[in-house]
């Protein structure tokens, strides 16, 4: 980061987000990764004033820490992760077409880009690549710094910073208007499969796929070896995250999480992948210093 992007740190928006109905929580800016533990609780409750202004004072120095928002019931989130020009352009038009013209676009890497939208009663949330649907569940970053672009994370016309997360003025869509967007959607751009599609397959998280792989081949390490190698870039350090998780629970060496990944890319890791390994390893690791547990409530937020 740069000097003059302090307003796109967690600290600074968190709590104007928060204000507006959102659920923000502080994410890792080298990775693109939630910081904190337990955040998915912010999908079902708000949070607590006291606990998020806690919360802000612990993530420092606060330009280490993006803004990530967590996906509550009430809205859906299009994550479009579409780099082909054309194919954007198509998918924008679609979406206008079929879901409305919503204020609230987010894009990192253009033209990729994420579409809020509000929820009409229950959306199912899916990954259906290069498409992939949130609602009530999952994350994306909000305000941060993209790398690849070389500036922060942009909201053209608006943001959560200044709308109200049940505003009039973001549309409300159906799981019909969903169905129908991602069929027209598929018409004109290929859909990517994973190895493990099939016609008619529902698709798999990773975590379901490095779960059926070990009980296929009786190998955890031959499950996490295939996962790895079937991951693009764009979904490299989720994979990686799904991996390091399973393997914290299952109480496989650490020593074995690096081999696979020197193995994928048949090469020494770079400092930028040593950094991004090491953290979501330490995250996995039983905390050291003593920090309140953190629940949810159905009411409030954090509880200490």
């Amino acid at each position: 980061m740069t000097t003059g992007t302090a307003l796109f740190t967690f600290a600074a928006v968190a709590q104007p987000v928060a204000g507006n109905g959102w659920r923000p929580f502080p994410g890792l800016q080298t990775s693109k990764t939630p910081a904190m533990k337990g955040w998915n609780g912010l999908n079902t409750a708000e949070w607590d004033n006291a606990d998020l202004i806690a919360t802000i004072a612990e993530y420092q120095p606060a330009h280490l820490y993006c803004c990530c928002l967590a996906v509550q019931p009430e809205i859906v989130a299009i994550d479009a992760d579409i780099l082909d020009p054309v194919h954007a352009a198509c998918a924008d038009a679609l979406a206008n077409d079929i879901l409305g013209n919503t204020p609230l676009v987010r894009i990192g890497l253009a033209p990729k880009q994420i579409r809020v939208y509000r929820a009409d009663g229950l959306v199912r949330a899916r990954k259906l690549h290069p498409i992939e649907i949130f609602c009530g569940s999952g994350q994306f970053i909000a305000f941060g710094w993209h790398e690849k672009a070389g500036r922060p994370y942009t909201w053209p016309h608006a943001s959560p910073l200044t709308i109200n997360s049940d505003s009039d003025t973001i549309p409300v869509v159906s799981q019909a208007q969903i169905e129908r967007f991602v069929t027209e959607l598929f018409k004109t751009i290929p859909r990517r499969l994973t190895k493990q599609s099939r016609p008619g397959a529902v698709p798999q998280t990773i975590g379901e796929r490095l779960r059926m792989l070990t009980v296929m081949h009786n190998s955890w390490k031959r499950a996490a070896t295939i996962v790895l190698n079937e991951a693009g870039d764009g979904s490299f350090n989720e994979t990686l995250w799904a991996i390091v998780t399973s393997a914290a629970g299952r109480g496989i060496s650490e020593s074995v999480i690096w081999e696979l990944v020197e193995k994928r890319f048949d090469r020494e890791p770079t400092a930028s992948e040593i950094k991004v390994l090491t953290s979501m390893i330490e995250r996995t690791r039983p905390a050291l210093r003593s920090s309140p547990t953190m629940t949810f409530t159905a009411t409030g937020g954090r509880r200490g």
